[in-house]
């Protein structure tokens, strides 16, 4: 349910002012301006086929970032490098020219055989970055697929897969939550996996986990699709085999299941390499007015690309157009008011798809001192659901209470927070958690209680299955929460541990 109200309470907008000459009247009407039909807006283009997908790398995410710049230049929102938006870094990418082929000839112990074709999407999504060529082969399961001797562990022990096409599985024998992720990460990313089996003489991969990955590496000569998980029981089944059972064991005595599976599977690829494309980081800047404070930063921020084009369209609507449209209307509307003491920066981050390199490459070589940024605020598919969740508010009750102040006083939503996980060591799977690994201090906005169905890089993430009215509310809320927060004559910026 949506709440509307026509005023907002005196000592909350007196918060807000940066000048004796802002008044009640002025917040209003710019915040008012924000409509669910101009966010809603803003993420549908981002979704249309001319951006082919936002794909890192690609023209088409090229494309995508120069529609932003040019909307910020047009709200007179400053840019972040000098006389430019963009900061480029090389990024190789793959067209998928189609969405390729998979069949599966399936043996049971008999001998019987029976041959199958598999369909895009139901069944398979091709390879972000497969090579070209189609390829065919005996099947072997290989687990996890690592090789760490460090560990005494090894999927590849006791199975042959020279010129074979193997099954593996994501993760590794250590849940990804736990502390000993940095002890595997050198066997368990999905690259050094590929990296293993062509080592180890396969030519092809079946993995076994069906959505669009675009960071996965390039490996010349190696082919490979994305499966479903019912594509697996069955070959396991044809075999007589049990392949929960088989997963199970895997994952709870971490001892290698490989085996040969003695079906034989046909994959192919239509693909191009291109290993000279780029990508940039966008980033405008309201400067701040104080001559004390303009120096500290507020940074709110979204990652603008997406899963590209794997031969269909992967329009990436919530994931994370939403996020970027979000920002935007709360950008422009903040344009209209008074500079605030403290300068706010508007951060779309790059290849964030491709293993948060955009925010790895940021925390290299910051816009902003480490010591002067207050925050950055990242948003990440935020576009699906009733409620509200402010990640970190917890841990930073000065900076989460302008935002908690700013909904309770006119946005009305359920309100949820919790305090920054420093316990957690898995892999960072988010730009906030890849700042806040290089030490800013990254807190996070989420949508919370969905009403649509999500479909997570799948090609159906279009802008039907956004909901326009949480986005509406979500881009009023950073607005009133980024200009209280930038106009605070102090921030504590000590932290509450959950300890504590």
């Amino acid at each position: 349910m949506r709440y509307t109200l026509f005023t907002l309470p005196l000592a909350f907008l007196l918060s807000f002012s940066s000048t004796q000459a802002q008044d009640e009247a002025e917040i209003l009407k710019h915040f008012h301006s924000i409509t669910a039909e101009e966010v809603f807006s803003y993420a549908k283009a981002l979704s249309e086929p001319k951006f082919d997908g936002r794909l890192a790398g690609s023209p088409g995410y090229t494309k995508s970032a120069e529609w932003v710049a040019a909307h910020l230049k047009k709200w007179n929102i400053k840019p972040g490098y000098g006389e430019s938006y963009f900061k480029h870094f090389q990024q190789d990418y793959t067209v998928v020219k189609s969405t390729g082929a998979l069949s599966i000839q399936l043996f049971d112990k008999k001998g019987n055989s029976i041959e199958k074709s598999y369909s895009f999407p139901e069944h398979y999504f091709p390879g972000s970055n497969s090579a070209n060529g189609t390829i065919e082969g005996e099947l072997v399961y290989v687990g996890y697929g690592i090789t760490a001797p460090v560990h005494h562990y090894d999927d590849y022990k006791n199975v042959d897969v020279k010129g074979k096409i193997v099954l593996i599985e994501p993760g590794h024998p250590k849940p990804e939550t736990a502390k000993e992720w940095n002890d595997w990460a050198a066997f368990a990313g999905s690259s050094e996996k590929m990296t293993n089996a062509l080592n180890h003489g396969a030519k092809g991969v079946l993995y076994i986990s069906k959505l669009a990955s675009p960071g996965m590496k390039y490996h010349d000569g190696l082919v490979y699709c994305h499966v479903d998980k019912k594509v697996v029981e069955e070959l396991f089944f044809a075999r007589n085999l049990d392949y929960s059972k088989v997963k199970d064991t895997l994952t709870s005595k971490n001892k290698s299941q490989s085996q040969t599976l003695g079906h034989k599977a046909s994959i192919t690829a239509e693909t191009e390499y291109h290993p000279n494309g780029s990508y940039a980081n966008v980033i405008g800047v309201i400067p701040g007015s104080d001559p004390v404070l303009k120096d500290e930063v507020i940074m709110v921020g979204a990652h603008l690309d997406g899963q590209g084009n794997l031969g269909e369209l992967f329009p990436g609507a919530l994931d994370n157009a939403s996020g970027v449209a979000d920002i935007m209307a709360a950008a422009r509307a903040l344009t209209k008011l008074p500079a605030p003491k403290r300068t706010i920066a508007f951060f779309f981050i790059g290849a964030e798809e491709k293993g948060l390199l955009g925010a790895f490459e940021y925390a290299k070589e910051p816009l902003f001192p480490k010591e002067k940024t207050i925050c950055y605020i990242n948003l990440d598919m935020v576009g699906n659901g009733t409620g509200l969740y402010f990640g970190g508010g917890k841990s930073f009750p000065d900076i989460f209470k302008h935002f908690e102040e700013a909904n309770a006083r006119y946005i009305h939503r359920p309100l949820k927070t919790r305090h920054l996980n420093r316990s957690y060591k898995g892999r960072p799977r988010t730009d906030g958690m890849a700042l806040s690994q290089e030490g800013f201090r990254a807190l996070s906005v989420h949508c919370t209680d969905r009403i649509k169905k999500l479909y997570y890089h799948h090609p159906a993430d279009t802008y039907e299955t956004l909901v326009p009215e949480i986005m509406e509310d979500v881009s009023k809320w950073l607005y009133l929460g980024l200009y209280s927060l930038a106009n605070a004559e102090t921030i504590d910026l000590t932290e509450v541990t959950d300890e504590e």
